[in-house]
Parts: structure tokens; C-alpha cells; sequence
């Protein structure tokens, strides 16, 4: 009865091991783009697998089917998510050409277990034990090849650091110079394999076992290739990043020297007004002793009208600090914001006032830049003491919740511009990581809380 049906088990096997891989790709394809993306990236992998199975079970034969698969699941992508459409070209162009990669590499074993256990003279004669060696060799061969793709994944993941981050036109065509140059040596290798069968009526690789070889070779130098690309391309991202965290440190540097500046001016202004009162001291002492009691109260009243004058700012224990929050609030008070603060400078402790200030100012321009859309915006700033931890924290309201990067534990920010807001954050940290400190981001539907801890 088996040996009557054979060529239809054949078939049965043939189309569930390839239904399930296409099932399976259609996974990988999620996982792979699933950390450089926000929304529900499982709607790309079905999306694939969707494709492919329709091609698949389409009886028309189609010269591509694998890229018309990526291609809808780029689309998917995009519909899902329509920011950093640069960056999902690049990631549907490496996925598919990492597929070829990994597949042929995979086939060799394919090939080898082949020639060992399915096409013999003794498996001729036993085709019920034949397509069991098919089964068995077939499922080995998408399982090691899945692995590699796994793996492969995980590699590019690890090396690939700034997954949400925008990439520009001139970084793309970086990037697809690389994949350009693998995609052309993959549709020369498809071209001629195709050309050869035409011609000939076989394979290439059956006549001439030296083609795999050689392919299989430029495959994984494809891939090495690929990978040290994202490499290249993660470290000029590092050097962009180190230099626009230069340029932040070198304003805020700029902005303490001021803040400095006019703290010394105001104790310029206290110096020469501690000599003009010692001048007017002597004066009205003079007319005390003469009894010129009119005389004297004319002085003291011109005095109280020149220097009874309110001083007005916020009071922290230290100039710096005191300047610094002073024009914040003046800040606040033009953006409509409501300020409330009660921050304490850390007098008596290791704790340098720059680098306070250098906290102060990025947290504060922070919570500016979140409380802008907001209807009675507001920020909030305490500083208190918890046994050996000197804690500063700034609240402000927010409109909606703002996504945090898995990775850094820093909010992702979709600004265009992202040399003053992307690395404040980063900023504190750094300061707060010099006194064996941390920050702590937390918020909910309305409020944004951060917490930066400095060990004293």
C-alpha cells in the first residue's frame, strides 16, 4: 500500500517541512526586526509568511519569491511605523541577503547528507527507508540552517548598538554600498546557475562541484562583510556622538564661566558696597556727635532709598546654584511654566558645583522641552539628603508617556535634532556615575520623575 502511494508521501513530506520553515522564516524575519522597531513587529513576520505560503501553493512559478516576501514585510514595516524609513530599506535588503547567505552555506551539508544517505544504490531499492532519510536530512538541514540564521541575528543585534536611531541619506548609501555589492554577486550567481540549466539541461553544482565551493566562499566573505560594515558604521556613530557630547560640555562649560562671572560681579557689587557703608557709617557717627539730628535723619533716609532695595532669586547655599535656578525661574516665568523649587546646594561634601550646574542645566532643559504641549505645564525641583546619598530630583507633567530604549534605560527621543536633548540625559548619567551614582527615570500618564543620585 505504501510503495503503491510513495511519490504522494513524497509530495506530503515535501510541502509540510517547507509550510513549516516558511512558518519559521516568517519568526526570524520578526526577530530580527523587532528591536528597531516601537509597534507590533509580529505583523511582519506573518505578513512573510503569508506571501509565501500564497506563492507557494500558487501554481504559476515565480523567479523571486523570497524578495517579493521581504518586500511586503518592508511595506508592513513601514505602515506599522513610518519614521526611519531609511533604516527599514537597509534592514529588508540585509535580511534577504543573509538568508541567501545562511541557506547556502547550510546547503553543503545538505549536499554531503544527500550523497551519503539518500541517493545510493541500496536507498534506490528501499524507498520507504529513502524518503525517511528525506524527512530526517531535510529536517536537519532547515534546522542547522535556522540555527545559523539565529545566531547571525544575535550578532547583528549585539554589534548593532543605535537600533532606534534615524539613519541618515548619507549613512544609507554607506550602508548599501556593502549590500549593493552582495546583491550583485547574488543575481550573477542565480543568473548563471539558470543560463547553465537552460542550456544544458543540468545543474551546475552536479557537473562542476567546484561552483559550490565557490559560492559558498563568497558567501561568507558576504557576510563578514556585512557584518564589519555595521561595525564601521557603529563607530563613526560613537565619534558623531562623542563629538556632539564635546560640543554640549563645551556650552555648559561656557554657560558656568558666565554663571561664574556673575556670581564674581555680585560679590564685586557686595565688596564695594561693604566699603561705601563703612564710608557712610563714619558720616552718620559724625553727625551724631555734632547733634545733627535733622541732618542725620536726611542721610538715613537717602540711605534706605538707595540700598533698601529687595534682592530677589532662589537661595540654594551656593552663588553658582543660586544664578543658575535664578534664570531658570526668569525662564519659566516667560514660557508660562509654573517653577516651584526647593533644591539645596550639598555644602560641606566632594560634590563640585560644576558639576551640579551641569545636572541642573540638562535636567531643567529637559523638562522644558516635556511639559511644552502640556495645558498648565509645570516643573518641580527638590534636592535632599539620604544617609550617604546626596538625591536631586526634577518632576515635570508630560502629555503622554514617553518610550524608554530597553537598552540604555533612557527615553528614545524622535527629535530631528537630537545633539542637546539625546545626550543631556546621557550627560547626567555620566556625572552621576563619578560619585558611584545613578538616575532613575520614572513616570506615569501625566508626570515625568528624574531621580539622580550622587554617593557623597
Amino acid at each position: 500500500m505504501i510503495m503503491d502511494n510513495i511519490e504522494t508521501y513524497w509530495e506530503m513530506a515535501n510541502r509540510t517541512i517547507v509550510i513549516i520553515n516558511i512558518l519559521v522564516e516568517g519568526w526570524l524575519v520578526y526577530r530580527f526586526v523587532k528591536p528597531f522597531m516601537n509597534q507590533k513587529t509580529l505583523y511582519v513576520g506573518l505578513s512573510y509568511s503569508v506571501v509565501m505560503l500564497v506563492f507557494y501553493c500558487v501554481p504559476q512559478e515565480i523567479t523571486y519569491p523570497y524578495l517579493s516576501g521581504i518586500f511586503v514585510a518592508y511595506i508592513m514595516m513601514c505602515l506599522l511605523e513610518r519614521r526611519n524609513i531609511k533604516q527599514k530599506i537597509f534592514l529588508a535588503t540585509s535580511i534577504y541577503l543573509l538568508r541567501w547567505v545562511v541557506y547556502g552555506v547550510a546547503l553543503v551539508l545538505r549536499n554531503i547528507m544527500f550523497d551519503l544517505f539518500i541517493n545510493t544504490s541500496y536507498m534506490y531499492k528501499e524507498p520507504v527507508k529513502q524518503l525517511i532519510a528525506y524527512i530526517i536530512v531535510e529536517l536537519l538541514y532547515y534546522s542547522v540552517a535556522i540555527t545559523i540564521m539565529c545566531l547571525v541575528i544575535k550578532l547583528i543585534h549585539k554589534v548593532y548598538i543605535d537600533k532606534k536611531e534615524d539613519i541618515s541619506g548619507k549613512e544609507l548609501l554607506l550602508l548599501f554600498a556593502t549590500l549593493l555589492t552582495v546583491m550583485m554577486g547574488y543575481f550573477s550567481f542565480n543568473f548563471f546557475s539558470n543560463v547553465y540549466v537552460e542550456d544544458t539541461g543540468n545543474y551546475v553544482w552536479v557537473l562542476h562541484p567546484e561552483y559550490l565551493l565557490l559560492r559558498v566562499i563568497y558567501q561568507i566573505v558576504s557576510f563578514a562583510a556585512i557584518f564589519i560594515e555595521i561595525v564601521i558604521y557603529q563607530k563613526i556613530k560613537e565619534k558623531q556622538r562623542e563629538e556632539n557630547v564635546n560640543i554640549l560640555i563645551e556650552e555648559q562649560i561656557e554657560n558656568t564661566k558666565q554663571h561664574i562671572s556673575e556670581v564674581e560681579k555680585l560679590y564685586e557689587d557686595i565688596r564695594a558696597l561693604k566699603h561705601d557703608m563703612g564710608n557712610h557709617i563714619s558720616v552718620l557717627e559724625n553727625l551724631f556727635l555734632k547733634n545733627e539730628n535733622d541732618e542725620c535723619e536726611k542721610y538715613l533716609a537717602e540711605l534706605k532709598i538707595t540700598y533698601c532695595v529687595s534682592v530677589e532669586g532662589i537661595k540654594t547655599g551656593n552663588p553658582i546654584t543660586d544664578v543658575i535656578l535664578t534664570q531658570k525661574q526668569k525662564e519659566a516665568e516667560e514660557k508660562g511654566i509654573d517653577f516651584e523649587c526647593k533644591f539645596v546646594y550639598p555644602v560641606d561634601t566632594s560634590i563640585n558645583a560644576f558639576d551640579v550646574s551641569v545636572i541642573l542645566n540638562n535636567a531643567i532643559e529637559n523638562a522644558f522641552e516635556g511639559v511644552k504641549e502640556c495645558k498648565n505645564p509645570y516643573v518641580f525641583i527638590s534636592a535632599y539628603r539620604k544617609k550617604n546619598a546626596y538625591m536631586l530630583e526634577v518632576v515635570n507633567c508630560i502629555k503622554k508617556r514617553i518610550e524608554i530604549d530597553a537598552e540604555t534605560g533612557l527615553p528614545e527621543t524622535t527629535k530631528i535634532d537630537k545633539s542637546s536633548h539625546g545626550f543631556g540625559l546621557v550627560n547626567i548619567r555620566k556625572v552621576a556615575q563619578k560619585y558611584y551614582g545613578d538616575i532613575d527615570i520614572s513616570q506615569d500618564e501625566n508626570k515625568f520623575t528624574l531621580t539622580v543620585m550622587l554617593m557623597m
